[in-house]
């Protein structure tokens, strides 16, 4: 049986790297990454400026021809996560000179993305943690502007969320009638398992960690069309296997397909009929 890992990050830098992640991904029979940037300081970038972002999707770029090299299938998404909100104001800069980056990383992306090399946004959206309410606006108009462009440049987008179940889907919701974008092309990263239930209900792809617990509820559930698996991987080994690392998708669930909780058949369907229509392959 073929795995997936729907939304993975790598760090060459600091970490194991995305070759040796596919590596190991592929000898527990993993078939597809959705590689997905870290904030540029993430990679030693610590310039406050576009060239910084030019650095750091150069980087994605490479570590996304690796994982080809290896021979799994990826797509790759450039973001502005809610964290460099936050990054950059504790540095000094304005909310309007944080606007104005992002505009231009966005800019970056497409301008990326009409030459072949990315293929949608990631991460973008709130914190899902405390911080100063205007923070957390700034951080929902760059949302609303990453809707934009991606629905212009027809491109899928990753959103970085609260876990506040109804109210969460809800309000994205009326953001992506607000820019227009197909919600076909959104997706809600790392979801809790009641916002599952309500991205489930409201039409959207979203992803769940490869946490036992979840994993259980949500594979005993037949009724999920919309469901796709994730690690979070953050490759940094100051924080080993936060969230969890990919090869963890299928040992985790192999474990729940050998306990009888979960049927075979379900999971085959989730790990390539729902990637392939999600991410287009």
């Amino acid at each position: 049986m073929k795995y997936a890992d729907a939304h993975c990050h790598s760090n060459p830098i600091e970490g194991l790297g995305a070759r040796e992640i596919a590596r190991r991904f592929k000898k527990h029979s993993g078939w597809f990454i959705a590689l997905v940037s870290l904030p540029p300081y993430h990679y030693g970038y610590t310039e406050l400026s576009i060239e910084s972002y030019v650095k750091s999707i150069e980087l994605l770029i490479r570590e996304a021809k690796s994982i080809r090299e290896e021979g799994l299938e990826v797509r790759v998404l450039a973001g502005f996560h809610p964290a460099e909100v936050d990054e950059y104001f504790r540095r000094g800069a304005s909310l309007e000179q944080i606007y104005e980056l992002a505009d231009k990383v966005f800019k970056l992306i497409t301008s990326y993305h009409e030459k072949g090399l990315i293929d949608g946004m990631g991460e973008v959206g709130r914190q899902h943690y405390s911080t100063a309410p205007q923070r957390l606006v700034l951080s929902e108009l760059i949302m609303l502007k990453a809707f934009e462009y991606a629905k212009d440049h027809d491109m899928i987008v990753h959103l970085h969320l609260e876990q506040g179940g109804w109210i969460t889907v809800r309000s994205i919701e009326e953001l992506i009638k607000l820019s227009g974008i197909s919600k076909e092309r959104v997706f809600l990263h790392h979801v809790d398992y009641e916002t599952s239930k309500w991205a489930e209900t409201h039409g959207f792809w979203y992803t769940i960690p490869a946490k036992q617990r979840i994993l259980k509820k949500t594979l005993t559930e037949k009724q999920r069309h919309r469901l796709l698996v994730e690690s979070d991987f953050i490759d940094d080994p100051r924080r080993p296997g936060v969230s969890s690392y990919p090869w963890d998708i299928p040992q985790r669930i192999n474990e729940l397909i050998e306990e009888g909780v979960v049927e075979k058949s379900f999971v085959e369907k989730i790990m390539i009929e729902h990637v392939k229509k999600a991410y287009l392959l």
